[in-house]
């Protein structure tokens, strides 16, 4: 059974919650350069942009989590989790603060949205093969994203540019949609 629970279990969540990491170990990294060296910004307007978007992120989870209680929790990750790569692909795009702003608020919504109805997919899997190992893929998913995502982006951006850094974040974004969706639960 356990062995299972690596073949069937990893391959869902891993490559929704590595993948979303990465993406959000990019933004994190990067958009403050973007917005500074590129947009101009202040370090304070950059640090709205970045505050925006992580508590966006936290205050409309609740919302996340009651609209993933009524709804498909499997189309809801992926249709988020397309938003938020979304976002990430159009920050090269805003030219100011202003269209900066609704990026990242694309984004924190788009999370807000992915993260509890892929938690619940992840209870209901954890409850077959165990909760403290579901914990811990998904864990350990999220960390290497968040480590592995401003390193990748980093090289990308000193052998081709900043602006591609977003769209390699946001590339492996829809791929690990794709990949969550082929690997997914048929239910929730």
């Amino acid at each position: 059974m356990a062995q299972h629970a690596v073949n069937g279990f990893d391959r869902v969540f891993l490559s929704f919650q590595l993948t979303f990491s990465l993406g959000r170990g990019v933004f994190t990294a990067f958009l403050p350069i973007f917005a500074g060296i590129y947009v101009g910004l202040s370090p304070t307007l950059i640090g709205i942009l970045v505050a925006v978007n992580i508590l966006l992120m936290a205050v409309v989870q609740v919302y996340g989590g009651n609209i993933a209680d009524r709804f498909n929790r499997t189309a809801l990750v992926a249709i988020s989790s397309l938003g938020v790569a979304a976002s990430v692909a159009l920050i090269p795009l805003g030219g100011n603060f202003w269209q900066l702003l609704w990026i990242c608020a694309l984004g924190g919504i788009s999370g807000a949205i992915a993260t509890p109805a892929a938690s619940a997919l992840s209870v209901d899997e954890g409850r077959r093969f165990g909760m403290g190992a579901t914990m811990a893929i998904l864990t350990m998913a999220f960390s290497i994203g968040l480590g592995v995502g401003p390193l990748l982006g980093g090289v990308i951006a000193d052998y081709i540019s900043v602006n591609s850094v977003f769209y390699f974040g946001a590339g492996v974004g829809v791929i690990g949609t794709a990949l969550f969706i082929w690997f997914a639960p048929r239910k929730g």
